[in-house]
Order: C-alpha cells, then sequence, then structure tokens
C-alpha cells in the first residue's frame, strides 16, 4: 500500500500504511543528503505528500527481495529492495535509484501497520 499509496498520489491510501506513533526518514548513501526523521502518521503524510506534491514527473517504487529477519504473531521486520522509476513530460520510464528499506510493523486493532521505515538509498531521486 505504501507504493501504491505514494505512486497514486492518494494520501488517504499512505496514511493506512503506518501507526499513530510510526516514524520514518531516509539518507542518501555517501551524501548529507536526507530527509526526516518524522514521527507521527499525520506528520509523515504531510511531509510525503510535500515531495510528492514538489515532483512533476510520475514515480513507480518497485519492492523486490523481501527478507523478515523477524516475524513473529504480532511484531515483524522486514529488509526490501527498492527500484524507483520515473516517467512524463514525453520520457520513457527510466530508474532514477535503487535502495533499500527496512521496516518494522506490528498489530494494532487487528491490522498489520508500520511502526518504523528507514530507507537508504543510493544515489540522489
Amino acid at each position: 500500500q505504501y507504493s501504491w499509496g505514494y505512486d497514486s498520489n492518494n494520501m488517504a491510501l499512505l496514511g493506512r500504511v503506518f501507526s499513530e506513533q510510526a516514524s520514518t526518514g531516509g539518507v542518501v548513501q555517501g551524501t548529507d543528503m536526507g530527509w526526516g526523521s518524522w514521527v507521527g502518521r499525520d506528520n509523515i503524510i504531510n511531509e510525503l505528500s510535500a515531495i510528492r506534491s514538489s515532483q512533476s514527473d510520475r514515480r513507480r517504487h518497485v519492492i523486490t527481495s523481501t527478507i523478515f529477519d523477524e516475524l513473529s504473531e504480532h511484531h515483524a521486520t522486514v529488509r526490501v529492495y527498492l527500484s524507483l522509476f520515473s516517467y512524463g513530460d514525453g520520457e520513457k520510464p527510466h530508474l532514477i535509484t535503487t535502495g533499500n528499506y527496512v521496516m518494522k510493523a506490528s498489530i494494532h486493532d487487528g491490522v498489520w501497520l508500520m511502526d518504523l521505515l528507514d530507507e537508504v538509498l543510493e544515489s540522489p531521486f
């Protein structure tokens, strides 16, 4: 839902993936570029919405190579690879960066929600 929500600019959908007290942030490896750490679902969605609104192209977050470092009945820690594509303004889709996410999730009122999303990108996006 994270990718679908962000890529389709559906902030209501994006908001449904984070717990109320979630945190997120990221860095671009080998640079001093970064964002966050943002805490709280509403704050996260406001910040991500501002970034999304500043992008004139369309993005496609492709998540692959999932590894569960921890998985229990109520908690999970997951690592994934990210391939981030861009298209628009007459351009064909092209890769703009790669990286990885570390997500910690837990059950909240019977639903899995992200409590933490840390991002490391390999180049600026």
